[in-house]
């Protein structure tokens, strides 16, 4: 045997494949109590932005009708208890993770992109399909046994199925830690600079949230969060080792807590609770060892059968599965342009939010969103907190047709959320929170410098939105009187405005070379400000 078969196709793992089956479909029916509950998108959304995600692609534009999304959530729950109680454990796998990965792309098809809360559930399931999970400790195992058939013991049939989740659960966090040493051109400046602290301020005080206490604690130290940021990477980077010493049981669950800490400290420092994660981590403990050391049996490699080859189907789905979900993970926004879900990498928290030179505190800035309520009756805090989370990174739309559809969808939203306010319309503001340099208390001053557009309950859109080029910009005013407008300009985050020279011909606005990264050209039309075009250069985030 090559090394590369006896690390896939080991002796054992009988026991952990069972295990990780039933760890697998734990973490599978939790995510689907908690799409079914937590989601913050509609199945499959409105259908002027649909835009089919993962295997919803393979049926192109047709929304899914809603009596075929009620019976992929019958069949998705069904199949689930079957994998986790070990009927048919092979057939309901494949079932199981059909069902529910077509549920939980859909809750994705009303966004421009998916986030990364389900990923990683899907990977493990994705990366078990064809494991013998349930020649034990599986109802499949109890009816063989009653049939009077001897059980089932593939010869080096386990591991591969085991190691294969394993890494698809490390890669995960290894993946994260590698797009922060990216950011920081392979350095420590995503950790050894005021990066955490921003990335705390965009996290909660940006989207309006309260700060959770650890939060609280870290940020306004220069220590604690840059002592908090090397921790993350060290945490984030462990659990791969687990994939290396694949052998030693130690390290193996090491590695393992190593994963479980860091799914805890992303709900203590982020707020990112994912206890759907918790059960994958029983991929990095050898449960054949530890059932041999607590039964007191000897835990013997028996060498492989006379004339025995790994399966060829198993071999393929192994070289397959690792080339794909190692590029979709390590090679920066490929997984969003390929739209392959659940391949994806992790990207958390890992651009930079941080000035050059990065030893020195320096003050932040960043783009956001701000919606103007207009109502009978002015929200309140929370309220205003709710509508400008939920809808934020709308300020990335700039194709005005896009941006119509989704500030209609949010009014249509909002108003079904708040009827008591009488809401009427909604102002969207292109917005700079600035935060200012440590030592100071961390805050974010709001900037709001332009309306990307305007939408009232009749459907009247007033918008600016044009384009940009490198001569000059264009306005497509809708609804707007553009014939005394004039331009200004912001650059690199800064919330403060330069006039734009410009020579109009028409809606037209030839300027010359525009200098600056980011820049918001910003038309002045009767007093008021409205975003033209932005520009931004492109980044690996």
């Amino acid at each position: 045997m090559t090394r590369w078969q006896r690390y896939w196709f080991d002796d054992g793992g009988r026991t952990s494949a069972a295990v990780v089956r039933i760890a697998i479909a734990a973490a599978v029916l939790m995510t689907l109590q908690r799409l079914a509950t937590l989601s913050t998108v509609h199945i499959p959304g409105p259908a002027e932005l649909y835009r089919p995600v993962g295997i919803w692609m393979l049926f192109g534009h047709l929304v899914p009708p809603g009596g075929v999304v009620a019976a992929l959530w019958g069949v998705a729950i069904g199949a689930t208890v079957l994998m986790l109680v070990g009927l048919w454990s092979r057939a309901s796998t494949a079932v199981s993770f059909v069902t529910a990965i077509a549920l939980t792309s859909a809750s994705f098809a009303s966004s421009a992109s998916w986030s990364h809360q389900y990923n990683v559930v899907f990977l493990a399931q994705l990366a078990f399909l064809g494991a013998r999970g349930g020649d034990t400790l599986s109802l499949d195992a109890v009816i063989r046994r009653r049939r009077g058939l001897p059980p089932l013991d593939a010869p080096r049939g386990y591991q591969w199925s085991v190691r294969l989740v394993q890494l698809a659960v490390a890669l995960m966090f290894a993946g994260a830690a590698f797009h922060k040493l990216l950011h920081g051109h392979f350095t420590l400046h995503w950790a050894l600079s005021d990066n955490l602290r921003h990335q705390l301020l965009v996290r909660y005080d940006l989207a309006g949230l309260p700060r959770p206490a650890v939060a609280d604690w870290i940020i306004d130290d220069v220590w604690r969060f840059r002592t908090a940021a090397v921790l993350n990477l060290l945490s984030q980077a462990a659990p791969i080792l687990a994939c290396i010493f694949v052998r030693r049981p130690l390290v193996r669950a090491l590695a393992g807590g190593f994963f479980v800490l860091e799914v805890v400290a992303l709900g203590l420092v982020v707020d990112l609770w994912n206890p759907h994660w918790l059960p994958l981590a029983a991929a990095f403990i050898d449960w054949d060892r530890l059932a041999a050391l607590a039964l007191h049996r000897p835990a013997t490699a028996r060498p492989p059968p006379p004339g025995w080859t790994p399966p060829a189907a198993a071999r393929r789905f192994i070289i397959a599965f690792v080339i794909y979900d190692a590029i979709t993970a390590l090679v920066p926004t490929l997984d969003q342009r390929l739209n392959t879900y659940p391949f994806s990498g992790f990207p958390m928290f890992a651009t930079v939010r941080a000035r050059e030179p990065y030893n020195q505190h320096q003050p932040y800035a960043v783009p956001g969103d701000h919606f103007e309520v207009i109502s009978a009756r002015p929200p309140d805090e929370h309220a205003q907190r709710w509508i400008d989370h939920r809808n934020r990174r709308l300020y990335l739309v700039t194709d005005p047709v896009v941006f119509r559809k989704r500030l209609a969808a949010i009014l249509a939203d909002v108003q079904a959320r708040f009827p008591e306010l009488g809401i009427r319309g909604l102002r969207h503001y292109l917005t700079i929170f600035e935060a200012p340099a440590y030592p100071a208390a961390a805050h974010f001053e709001p900037h709001p410098i332009a309306i990307m557009g305007e939408l009232d309950d009749t459907g009247r859109f007033r918008s600016a939105l044009g384009t940009l080029d490198d001569t000059g910009a264009t306005l497509q005013p809708q609804n707007l009187d553009a014939a005394g407008a004039h331009l200004v300009v912001y650059t690199g985050d800064d919330p403060t405005p330069h006039d734009l020279p410009a020579t109009r011909s028409g809606d037209r606005f030839v300027t010359g070379p525009i200098a600056g990264d980011p820049l918001y050209v910003v038309a002045i039309i009767e007093g008021a400000p409205w975003l033209v075009a932005t520009r931004r250069a492109w980044r690996w985030e």
